[in-house]
């Protein structure tokens, strides 16, 4: 039981996470940005991932619990395309941070609401056209597979590694820059603190490890998917009950973190994150202190009460 136990606590993490992610994105103007919209987009799809993916293999699944789950068409339609709506939502985001990090001075006349919204309406189409309606239709051959693995399961995972890559490899450079910047303000005024020098160093660093993680996850888990369509495509290896459900678990394990990465490391959503926090902690020692008010106080009229009567 240990397989659905884990499923059905990434269902919930995933619900929970992209679900937040939505109500911030939806119910507060600061955060309704050309750069969120990508965010607002993944968010949807992960959540569907995590309405569909689980609960549908259960239900499918439910009187025979103690053995493999199996996966029938219905499930394979319907999961399979909001994985890829997730992927290609994903891919866009992916993009639109590729070119904010590396193109700053171009990003904003390059990556408009126009292009965005475009980017967003190709990552929900372009599954449909090449897997759910052929799938449906049981238009089926090796070519589509072909096109349909390539473009919506390798591709990603290429792209990925390189943005990945040249990220990284930015950041360290920009480390790098504003170390010896700082340093050299150190050394020509003594009064700044060298802890000034590596002040962001830390936030940064595990930002970016998380970041790479997630991806990391998301290219470990389509290399397993990619290479179960390898053994069904040319039939030179086989596949077994194992490798079927850890892939299950890191699909949904990637649209379940997908949220901490992409959503509550950026500025602006992290800081209403904490503003709700707040006016929730004074909210919560508001209510105490009034409540501690009031019970000091009804002796005293009791007292009194009793004072006059006597």
């Amino acid at each position: 039981m240990w397989y659905w136990v884990l499923a059905w606590i990434l269902t919930i993490l995933t619900v929970v996470g992209n679900g937040l992610v939505i109500y911030l994105i939806i119910s507060n103007r600061r955060l309704q940005t050309t750069a969120n919209w990508s965010v607002l987009s993944l968010a949807f799809a992960d959540l569907f991932v995590g309405l569909t993916f689980f609960p549908l293999l259960f239900a499918f699944n439910i009187d025979n619990l103690q053995d493999a789950p199996i996966s029938v068409d219905p499930f394979f339609l319907v999961s399979r395309t909001f994985l890829y709506f997730s992927a290609t939502n994903l891919f866009v985001m992916i993009l639109d941070r590729y070119m904010a990090i590396v193109h700053p001075l171009k990003y904003l006349s390059l990556v408009t609401t126009k292009v965005i919204t475009l980017g967003v309406i190709l990552a929900w189409i372009s599954p449909m056209l090449l897997f759910s309606l052929p799938y449906a239709l049981k238009v089926g051959s090796r070519g589509l597979l072909v096109a349909r693995v390539g473009l919506l399961q390798l591709v990603p995972v290429l792209v990925f590694v390189y943005v990945t890559c040249r990220i990284f490899i930015i950041m360290r450079e920009i480390s790098k820059r504003t170390s010896r910047i700082f340093a050299q303000l150190a050394f020509n005024h003594a009064q700044i603190s060298s802890n000034a020098v590596f002040y962001n160093g830390p936030e940064s660093r595990a930002a970016s490890k998380l970041t790479v993680a997630i991806v990391f996850f998301f290219i470990i888990c389509y290399v397993a998917e990619n290479y179960k369509c390898f053994c069904i495509v040319f039939g030179m290896c086989k596949t077994t009950a194992t490798l079927e459900q850890v892939i299950d678990l890191l699909f949904v394990i990637n649209s379940a973190a997908n949220p901490i990465a992409y959503a509550f490391l950026k500025r602006d959503i992290k800081t209403v994150i904490r503003q709700m926090l707040a006016r929730r902690k004074v909210h919560v020692s508001t209510a105490n202190t009034h409540g501690t008010e009031t019970s000091t106080s009804e002796p005293r009229t009791e007292k009194s009460f009793s004072s006059q009567s006597v």
